[in-house]
């Protein structure tokens, strides 16, 4: 069984053990009874790489357990050597051994230079992809999590009270925004049945202790990694190694939408548009803007042209966009979309050589700068509280905080809960990207809805797959090869900027 570790964030506790990425490397080493060296024939020995085996394994800036931790590697992940001889240090008996590119882990049961076990080649048959969304997820209706494969009798008891496969009850209204992207369609078993589930096994045991090792409650999400046929039914192999029944969760369809980078794509300004149907304006002869049969797609942009001067007309203004008919510039209604602009100077503490972002809680929009140069926009979801007001506590009001910022902690999925243990009444799994800036606030992928540019969050900023994983990858502090998080540090480096405005 996957044993999960936790760790306090602000108010939300979030799971660091599941884990996060494909490791190329393990393939090839998987087999070798390597002691943490490699050689091959006419070389010299060099570093093989260590192994988390169990839990979490925190990477130290020092060989010592006395500081904080700068990074971890996730179950079945491993990070290349700097030198395997361990070196004694405060608080592990087996030595620290250095990593790749600075920091070092400690020689406990967490961690190993042997790839080997059971429960090691589960977690690493179970790694997932680093693609936008790097695992498949699915919205829970009480389904079970079994250990191994249960026969017909044992599902047919142990699912009596969930009514009959494929119906779904209702969210409570709180959760209502969960399932936009939840479809109510059959997984098709594509995958082939991983051997620690062959003959009745499970991730951790040959001959697994108990049926079930918790249900995910109602309108609680799963990641997997496999859809398996297991006695004419479709099982989801869990990220933790447990299957789940397919018919018992709804699929998630992935989100397409993404940002804009500039100038590549676009420059600005540009404006976005935040709900369907928004009429594409012309001039008349009398110079009066009416509207057109024609309308602007929903998150769709168009970049505005700045040799034209807005129009005013009753109490609306209007915009000149680069758009097009016959020769006729196309209008747009400022009411109608979210105006993105040039910064006109940089934040408070922002210096040229800077990496920031700033949000727009009324706008619902996000633009990444290089200093004064903007590189990328697109629309994001923030608190569904709005704008937050003084003396209102923000995680309350599901408000995102206004303020100037840093990017604290990285984690390429980690789960999301505002309670810890097993038994849990309400978890987000595996959230993908997530960038705390203001513990609990963070960046991070939204896969249960594509509502952005829309006020939809608890008080984080939500991004679609494609954008937060560009964000993730661009902001710095910078996870290394291998480490599923990473926290600002000297090591490390100091996290890029996050503007909240209204």
């Amino acid at each position: 069984m996957l044993v999960r570790r936790w760790l306090l964030v602000g108010g939300v506790l979030l799971t660091v053990a599941g884990v996060s990425a494909a490791d190329p490397g393990l393939e090839a080493t998987f087999e070798s009874r390597s002691k943490g060296t490699t050689k091959s024939k006419g070389e010299r020995s060099r570093p093989g790489r260590v192994y988390s085996r169990d839990f979490t394994t925190w990477i130290y800036p020092e060989p010592s357990r006395a500081g904080q931790w700068i990074g971890y590697i996730r179950v079945g992940q491993s990070v290349a050597l700097r030198d395997s001889k361990p070196r004694p240090g405060p608080g592990c008996g087996g030595g620290f051994v250095g990593i790749e590119p600075y920091g070092w882990v400690c020689l406990d049961r967490t961690s190993t230079l042997t790839p080997r076990g059971r429960f090691f080649r589960a977690m690493q048959l179970s790694a997932p992809k680093l693609d936008p969304l790097p695992y498949r997820y699915a919205l829970s209706n009480g389904a079970p999590m079994y250990r191994r494969l249960p026969s017909r009798d044992e599902w047919l008891a142990r699912e009596r009270f969930l009514g009959p496969a494929g119906t779904f009850k209702p969210l409570s209204w709180g959760n209502r925004g969960h399932e936009r992207l939840a479809e109510v369609r059959e997984i098709p078993a594509t995958d082939r049945l991983p051997f620690f589930l062959e003959g009745g096994g499970s991730a951790a045991r040959a001959t697994p202790r108990g049926l079930v090792r918790r249900d995910i409650p109602l309108g609680s999400m799963l990641s997997y990694t496999r859809a398996v046929q297991h006695a004419g039914r479709t099982f989801l192999v869990s990220a933790d190694g447990t299957v789940v029944p397919a018919d018992r969760v709804r699929p998630y369809r992935e989100s397409t939408f993404r940002g804009v980078e500039l100038p590549g794509q676009g420059s600005l300004p540009l404006a976005w548009i935040r709900t369907a149907g928004r009429p594409k304006y012309r001039r008349t002869a009398d110079g009066k803007l009416v509207a057109t049969p024609w309308t602007w797609g929903l998150r769709s942009w168009i970049e505005l042209e700045t040799g034209i001067a807005p129009v005013e007309q009753g109490r609306e203004t209007y915009h000149a966009t680069r758009d097009r008919d016959r020769g006729t510039v196309l209008w747009i209604a400022e009411s109608d979309a979210s105006i993105v602009r040039p910064a006109e100077k940089l934040p408070w503490g922002v210096s040229e050589r800077d990496k920031w972002v700033t949000v727009s809680i009324r706008r619902g929009t996000l633009v990444a700068y290089e200093g004064n140069r903007p590189v990328f926009t697109t629309l994001v979801s923030p608190g569904a509280g709005g704008v937050p007001v003084r003396g209102r506590d923000p995680v309350k009001w599901s408000t995102t905080p206004l303020g100037i910022y840093r990017i604290a902690l990285k984690h390429v999925a980690a789960d999301m809960s505002p309670e810890r243990g097993d038994q849990r009444s309400f978890w987000i799994a595996d959230v993908p990207w997530t960038q705390y800036f203001n513990a609990p606030f963070a960046l991070h992928t939204a896969y249960w809805h594509e509502d952005f540019g829309q006020l939809m969050s608890a008080g984080c900023v939500n991004l679609s797959p494609r954008d937060g994983k560009r964000l993730f990858y661009w902001t710095d502090p910078q996870p290394p090869p291998g480490w599923g998080g990473v926290a600002a540090h000297s090591l490390t480096g100091k996290g890029s900027f996050v503007v909240v405005t209204r």
